[in-house]
């Protein structure tokens, strides 16, 4: 097994110099967040890394690793941690200088998938009766192991964790217990992992290829794949992936998942899928929806976890005791996630993944992967700020937009004229459905076609980003709610 460990006091000072000081004249505290996650690197073997990733979170969010493990097999233990708390109680205790400025360094949160999760907290699998890293419920066995209560759930803390007052739970110790951290707030639910990748996709592959009663037919599937492949011209440019039909939905990214999830899943399955399952899956698009937004989930969140529990009980009616799995049992607990982070986006893998997925991209042959990763990473560490700036381009795709007053706004002209833009405005705006909820508090509406006029309007009201597509005879607009 190969390892490297970056100190984690130089690698932020060199990233922390990028950003300009005018940035963090008024910031006293720097959060950072950390991803420990397997990255397999080739089809054909077995070798793979096991990075230690960190993330700074200013403007623009920047991503770095701290420590590189290699090897044909996962770490056999946590001492690849040591270098990483040893780096971390250090910055934590004395903070950073820089330019004269000491800068107090906070841990955020430590993000993982379910498995490298109990990996660093050295703790069940999910699929141990005892795997839940958020309640204390016992698992029972349906074939596979599933988590039946829903209510009164009794939620581990910090202490019990660190006394380990339900043994069941843990293999043993962990580094990450020296750190002053919450053991159990600091490790959110990877909505990423377990709602995309998760929930999300297993509702699909039920609905196209689970059990009679649920599954839909051939045709049903293919005309909801030939809806998602006529959304792809209007899928706004921020994507960096357009839908593909259900055909490939073993394909599918995680991306893929979220925008089925977040947006394109209440345009392509309504009247299709069964109004039972349709309604079903609408109260998870709608909290996921929520939960990413740090804006409505300020008025909602109560609304979100009645919601979730309705979707989770009702969800054990409509596919069986099965529905009720490790991934599932989390929605239970990622309102408070959520909450405790101010919006889902705040403590997810993407950023993460996105990182990884450029690591993998560096390693070119099979001879010393490790070696030309660092090399790669010695290469970058010159290079400026990634700073992704919105614009209202020419494409159509991009310059659909909802105003405050919810009207919908296509600029037809991105020239501007006494500060202003010449646009499309859709008036009346009605809301998508009314079930589970009205449709307009995430910002999803409908409008008529011939309720359209042209107006010149102020280039600062401009700002919320939406998907526009056709339905019928009407328009239907909706505000792009995660983070870019």
């Amino acid at each position: 097994m190969e390892y490297l460990n970056y100190p984690l006091r130089d690698t932020f000072l060199d990233t922390l110099k990028k950003y300009p000081f005018e940035q963090l004249t008024d910031c006293d505290t720097v959060n950072l967040s950390f991803n420990i996650d397997g990255l397999q690197l080739f089809k054909s073997s077995g070798k793979a890394m096991w990075p230690v990733l960190c993330a700074v979170h200013l403007k623009p969010i920047t991503v770095f690793p701290i420590t590189l493990t290699c090897g044909n097999k996962r770490p056999t233990d946590l001492h690849f941690l040591d270098d990483m708390v040893a780096d971390l109680n250090d910055l934590q205790s004395s903070g950073l200088q820089h330019r004269e400025k000491t800068f107090k360094v906070n841990v955020l949160c430590i993000v993982c998938d379910a498995p490298a999760k109990a990996l660093v907290r050295n703790t069940k699998l999910c699929s141990g009766y005892y795997g839940c890293d958020k309640c204390t419920q016992k698992g029972q066995w349906f074939n596979r192991v599933t988590y039946q209560e829903t209510e009164e759930l009794t939620l581990r803390t910090d202490e019990a964790f660190r006394h380990q007052t339900q043994e069941e739970h843990h293999h043993g110790n962990t580094p990450l217990l020296n750190l002053p951290i919450d053991m159990v707030k600091a490790f959110p639910i990877d909505y990423m992992h377990q709602a995309c990748l998760g929930v999300m996709k297993k509702l699909l592959l039920i609905w196209s290829r689970g059990e009679k009663g649920c599954r839909m037919s051939v045709t049903q599937i293919q005309e909801v794949s030939s809806r998602l492949l006529h959304l792809k011209p209007e899928i706004p440019s921020i994507f960096s992936r357009k839908p593909r039909g259900l055909e490939e939905l073993e394909r599918w990214k995680a991306t893929e998942f979220r925008q089925f999830m977040l947006y394109t899943g209440k345009v392509v399955l309504r009247g299709i899928l069964r109004d039972d399952l349709y309604l079903h899956f609408l109260s998870f698009s709608v909290v996921m929806c929520i939960l990413v937004s740090s804006t409505t989930l300020k008025q909602y969140s109560q609304y979100a976890q009645q919601l979730l529990q309705y979707f989770v009980v009702r969800g054990r009616e409509l596919y069986g005791k099965t529905f009720l799995v490790y991934n599932t049992h989390t929605m239970l607990h990622i309102t408070a996630d959520a909450v405790l982070f101010d919006g889902l986006d705040n403590c997810s893998a993407f950023k993460f993944e996105s990182f990884l997925h450029t690591m993998k991209r560096m390693v070119r042959n099979g001879r010393c992967p490790l070696s030309q990763v660092v090399k790669r990473i010695e290469e970058r560490k010159e290079e400026p700020l990634q700073v992704q700036k919105q614009k209202i381009t020419n494409s159509p795709k991009d310059r659909a937009f909802v105003l405050d007053s919810e009207e919908g706004c296509d600029v037809i002209d991105e020239t501007e004229k006494n500060g202003c833009h010449l646009c499309r405005v859709y008036s009346n705006p009605q809301p998508l459905f009314l079930e589970p909820c009205n449709s307009s508090i995430i910002g999803v509406f409908q409008y008529k076609n011939t309720t359209t006029t042209m107006r010149w309007i102020p280039c600062e009201t401009i700002k919320s980003i939406a998907m526009k597509t056709q339905m019928g005879d009407k328009t239907i607009f909706m505000k792009i709610l995660h983070k870019l």
